[in-house]
């Protein structure tokens, strides 16, 4: 029986010399077994601790010879087993918890020395390098010549970086790391992106600034990032467009998507609650959405747009009646009644995708009153970059209105959204 984990032995005698007993925890692997050559019934059960640097390991008997096992966070894979001969503690870590139960269990059967026929136990043979080695968690590759080409990356990265390699898009290798919980891919030459990455299910930043994309599959927006992504970086790039259903990116805090061509953001940008930081700057965004005004920013940066210029709010549309189209589209939205290209034709999941949102939070398409209104961005943030050299920190608000009941109703009151601030 055999157990990977993180070891720190402590000698129980330190203190009493005046000496500390901590130490740094180590990469080890520990085994039950006899000795070669002894398979007698009656020949003792020693447990055998392996390190990177004593891969012989160090023997301790195991019969009669534990004083204590501290087990109240076995779930979490610690646990600490006391020795009495020699005086030290054995403190266990990062252990699978399953595997650390099943491992304590045998070790409480060869101290009594009861049960010990039911045991599986391992040949007390030298430990290979592989066993007793320190899991990689993290690697960065800033060089083509450090690129692996003929090998596989480590299956228990954490953290990977690979930049400057002139990579053109994602490999199955890299979406196949199952433990990944940052990937930075910047600076590469990437042009699509994959249009699922079912196994990245740990995936919480993502950074492909710097590369050459102009489209975000949105596969990428279902499970597992939907629930996962907080971090996402798509910064000089050559997108025109930030599609719609990024919004769908409901665990998003940080989002960069400064130095791309966007002409216009998502009108459901307000359903990214949790967004605290919008980097936009150096884009082609001329009026933001009404759903802007949702969210709750801690910072905001849409500096070097080249935004309308300020002025009373204007009514840029009339009000026609809606054709059966646009009836049964509202219906679909608002049921948020599921759709795609296998049930109905592209055409008509582009228009479906392209919906707008009243301020009464309704949807709406052709038939609606389209107004440009302006807005504090001091009142969406706690730090905001002025928009111009000029120091402006108001930016024009693109409103629809879905009815003449929200036509009337808003246009009367006072404190609407497009009234110019006093």
């Amino acid at each position: 029986m055999r157990l990977t984990c993180d070891i720190d032995i402590v000698s129980r005698l330190l203190p009493t010399q005046g000496m500390s007993g901590k130490c740094k925890s180590i990469r080890a692997s520990m085994s039950i077994g006899k000795r070669p050559g002894t398979d007698s019934k009656d020949s003792a059960i020693f447990l055998l601790v392996c390190t990177a640097k004593d891969k012989a390991g160090t023997k301790y008997r195991l019969k009669d010879n534990i004083e204590q096992f501290f087990t109240k966070f076995i779930e979490e894979g610690k646990a600490t087993v006391r020795l009495k001969d020699p005086q030290q503690d054995l403190r266990l870590s990062k252990a699978d918890p399953i595997q650390l139960k099943t491992f304590l269990g045998a070790l409480r059967l060869a101290h009594r020395n009861t049960g010990t026929d039911r045991l599986t136990l391992t040949p007390l043979t030298k430990a290979k390098s592989s066993q007793v080695e320190r899991l990689q968690t993290k690697m960065v590759v800033s060089r083509q010549r450090d690129y692996p080409l003929t090998k596989s990356f480590p299956s228990t990265l954490e953290s990977l970086k690979v930049s400057n390699c002139s990579l053109t898009r994602i490999e199955f290798r890299i979406l196949g790391l199952k433990r990944l919980r940052v990937l930075d891919l910047s600076n590469n030459s990437i042009k699509t992106l994959p249009t699922c990455v079912e196994h990245l299910t740990l995936l919480s930043e993502l950074n492909l600034s710097s590369n050459q994309l102009c489209e975000f599959p949105p596969g990428l927006c279902k499970d597992p990032l939907k629930s996962s992504l907080e971090f996402l970086d798509l910064s000089h790039n050559q997108f025109k467009l930030l599609p719609p259903y990024i919004c769908a990116l409901g665990k998003l805090v940080h989002l960069r998507i400064e130095n791309n061509q966007i002409s216009r953001l998502p009108q459901a940008i307000g359903r990214l609650r949790l967004l605290r930081f919008l980097s936009a700057g150096h884009n082609q965004i001329k009026t933001l959405p009404a759903g802007f005004i949702r969210l709750t920013l801690d910072t905001l940066d849409l500096f070097g747009n080249p935004f309308l210029d300020d002025g009373p709010s204007t009514a840029m549309s009339r009000l026609e009646f809606p054709t059966l189209l646009e009836l049964a589209s509202r219906a679909i939205k608002k049921l948020r009644l599921p759709y795609s290209e296998n049930d109905i034709p592209k055409p008509l999941c582009d228009y479906l995708d392209a919906a707008k949102r009243c301020l009464c939070g309704s949807p709406c398409f052709e038939s609606s009153v389209r107004y440009l209104a302006r807005v504090s961005l001091n009142r969406l943030a706690h730090t905001v970059t002025s928009l111009d050299q000029a120091g402006r920190t108001h930016a024009p608000i693109e409103a629809f209105l879905c009815s003449q009941r929200c036509y009337n109703k808003y246009q009367n009151n006072p404190n609407a959204l497009w009234h110019k601030p006093k």
